[in-house]
């Protein structure tokens, strides 16, 4: 999706007359990124082994794309934090769970923490 392409589809949804309307679109919304949110922090505990879901160090995984490989997105589709996908993209996502993963080549190690 280009900026152009973003830029027209939020001037549509700000254009939408019913204010109840809109106010609902954004909590679903919201609710829409929280659940992936969670499902690729799920992913990424997996991938690291972990039977716990673990915070997704999207930064990180942006300046090094090479460390983490998210497999079964679509063609095309850059991985990135749930706040930056659009609505159809949130629900593809979640509606093809079962195809997405991760797979960790080069974990991130935490700096050591120096003493005194």
């Amino acid at each position: 999706v280009t900026e152009e392409e973003r830029a027209a589809e939020l001037k549509k949804t700000k254009t939408i007359p019913p204010v109840n309307r809109l106010a609902v679109d954004i909590v679903e919304l919201e609710a829409l990124r929280k659940s992936v949110e969670d499902f690729f922090c799920f992913c990424y505990g997996k991938a690291l082994g972990k039977s716990t879901v673990v915070p997704v160090p999207y930064e990180k995984i942006q300046r090094d794309q090479s460390a983490v490989v998210v497999q079964g997105l679509p063609k095309g589709l850059v991985f990135k934090h749930p706040a930056n996908y659009d609505v159809s993209t949130l629900k593809w996502i979640l509606e093809n769970k079962s195809g997405i993963s991760f797979i960790i080549k080069r974990p991130f190690l935490e700096p050591k923490k120096h003493l005194g």
